[in-house]
Order: C-alpha cells, then sequence, then structure tokens
C-alpha cells in the first residue's frame, strides 16, 4: 500500500468558533473645541461634524473647552463664543451630545482680567452649566450597554487667582466611588485634563529641579493615583478619555486605557509647530466590553 496523504482538518477550536462582538455604539470624541468668530472655528467645526457624521456616529461626546476662553476674558467676547457656539451645534450636529467642561469654560476665575468681582450670578462654573442645561459639573449615564462618568477637573488654585488645579474635590472624589461601586457596565470616564498621560514630557512642561522632574499641577492630574486605584478597584474603567494638552497619546495601566484625543482647533485655529493638527477619536463600544479607538483628521487645516 503506498503512503496515505496527509492533510489539514478545518478548525475547529474555540478561536474559529467564537462569535464576533457587535457594536453597542459609535461615537466621537471631540475634545477642545475652542469656538471663537475671530478665527477659523466656523468652518473648522463645520468640517469635524461632517467628517464625524460621515463614519455613522450615534453621539458626540464633547471634552470640554467648547469657547475658547471664558476664564480671563471679558463677558461681551464670552456672549458672542457662546452664540457661535449653540449656532453650530444647533445646525450640524445631528445625534445627541452630551458635554464636559474645561478650564477655558469656566467664567471668570481670573477676575482681574475677565473684570468680575466673583459675586456675580454666573460667576465660575454657573454660566456654562447654564449654557448647556446641565444640573451638575459632573454626572454618569448609560447607553446602550455602557456606562459613562463625565468629570470635573478643574478647581480654583487657592494661592493665585488666575489659576487652576487638576483634581477632583472631595464631594467628587466621594461621588465618584459611589457611582463606580454601584455600576455593573463596562465604563467610559471623561475628563478635560488628563489624569494619566505623557504629553507633558514630549511638550516640554515638565522641569527638572534638584534632580527630580515636576508637572504642572494645572496639566495633569494631581491625584492621579487614587483616581486610577478606583478604576483598577471597579475593574469595569476600560477607556478614560481627556483633552487640554492638544496632542495625541495612548498610555494602558491595569486593564485601564488613557487616552488624548488631541484637539479639534489643532493649534487653536491657527497653523502651529507643537500642537497636533485638528483632531477628533472615533470610538466604538462593542457588546462584549472591548473598544477600538481611532484618531482622525476634522478635514480642516488651520490658515
Amino acid at each position: 500500500m503506498l503512503g496515505a496523504a496527509v492533510g489539514i482538518a478545518p478548525r475547529a477550536d474555540a478561536e474559529a468558533a467564537a462569535p464576533v462582538a457587535a457594536r453597542s455604539l459609535r461615537f466621537a470624541h471631540f475634545t477642545d473645541l475652542h469656538i471663537t468668530p475671530d478665527r477659523d472655528s466656523e468652518p473648522g467645526m463645520v468640517k469635524a461634524f461632517e467628517a464625524a457624521h460621515a463614519e455613522g456616529i450615534e453621539m458626540v461626546l464633547t471634552g470640554g473647552d467648547l469657547i475658547m476662553d471664558s476664564y480671563a476674558t471679558k463677558r461681551p467676547q464670552v456672549d458672542r463664543e457662546w452664540a457661535l457656539f449653540h449656532k453650530l451645534f444647533a445646525a450640524h450636529s445631528k445625534v445627541p451630545v452630551e458635554h464636559c467642561l474645561g478650564n477655558h469654560d469656566i467664567l471668570g476665575f481670573c477676575r482681574s482680567k475677565a473684570e468680575l468681582t466673583g459675586a456675580e450670578p454666573d460667576f465660575g462654573y454657573a454660566r456654562p452649566l447654564a449654557e448647556l442645561k446641565l444640573a451638575s459639573r459632573w454626572r454618569s449615564f448609560d447607553r446602550n450597554g455602557w456606562h459613562f462618568i463625565v468629570l470635573s477637573s478643574v478647581e480654583a488654585d487657592p494661592d493665585n487667582e488666575c489659576s487652576y488645579l487638576a483634581k477632583l474635590n472631595p464631594e467628587q472624589r466621594a461621588w465618584l466611588e459611589a457611582d463606580l461601586a454601584k455600576n455593573t457596565l463596562p465604563t467610559v470616564v471623561v475628563s478635560h485634563i488628563p489624569i494619566v498621560t505623557v504629553t507633558p514630557h514630549i511638550r516640554g512642561e515638565t522641569e527638572v529641579k534638584a534632580k527630580e522632574t515636576t508637572i504642572s499641577g494645572g496639566f495633569v492630574h494631581l491625584d492621579a493615583a487614587p483616581i486610577h486605584s478606583l478604576f483598577r478597584k471597579s475593574g469595569k474603567v476600560r477607556l478614560v478619555l481627556s483633552g487640554h494638552t492638544h496632542l495625541i497619546d495612548r498610555c494602558e495601566a491595569d486593564g485601564v486605557t488613557y487616552c488624548c484625543s488631541g484637539a479639534v482647533c489643532g493649534g487653536w485655529w491657527k497653523p502651529h509647530k507643537t500642537y497636533c493638527e485638528p483632531s477628533w477619536a472615533l470610538i466604538d463600544l462593542m457588546s462584549d466590553g472591548s473598544f477600538r479607538y481611532e484618531i482622525k483628521p476634522t478635514g480642516w487645516t488651520n490658515r
């Protein structure tokens, strides 16, 4: 008898048979819009909306710094910027929008430059909360089998009226711990200022003194370690989104992925060698708790 032919049997292992997870939600992360009538933010934003809608998004999640500046800017200019912001979203957003607040959205923390006293009824966070019809600086919600946590990462610096610190106040920290404890869904967190990022090191925002590297408390969360500990303990936090740096990075630790999604405005709606090009993040959340994250150009070139 001649030797028998040897063949390869069709694969029947678990990997081959495993079903592909379905997509639960596709959304855009738009951070650092810095909308203003004084630069090309209007055509730039139109391009960003067109690019995102062409990808079939079902939601927009903003990352803060929605207008150019309310922190150290006089009221008439702030009014103009919010007016344009509302015009653009009303005309060009075709899907639900969830907002996060950034340092530039807070009215008049730098009182001397904003020419405010701090006693105004819309001072501080009151103005952006009213503009966006939000009840709280921080909140959570569920969407398509996923949990979303929106943090408020900017606190006034008690030692400098024109400065701020990246951290959660005690009330928000307690709320976050309770929210994570009762949640059973895979979770996305958004914070304007990064909790974990490598961008300060590559943009020169660090300082070396006495053999130690320091990073500004307004650039990265001062309480990153305890916040990450809460994320790790929960076992549910998959993705943490941020902006603020106008740069793009991705860091992973203990099963938690931290992403800076660049900036829709790029270098403040002007050409810039240090900051990223106008960009946004396209995110697919899957039914098995996994996700896909991709940086996309808006299609607008600053000039």
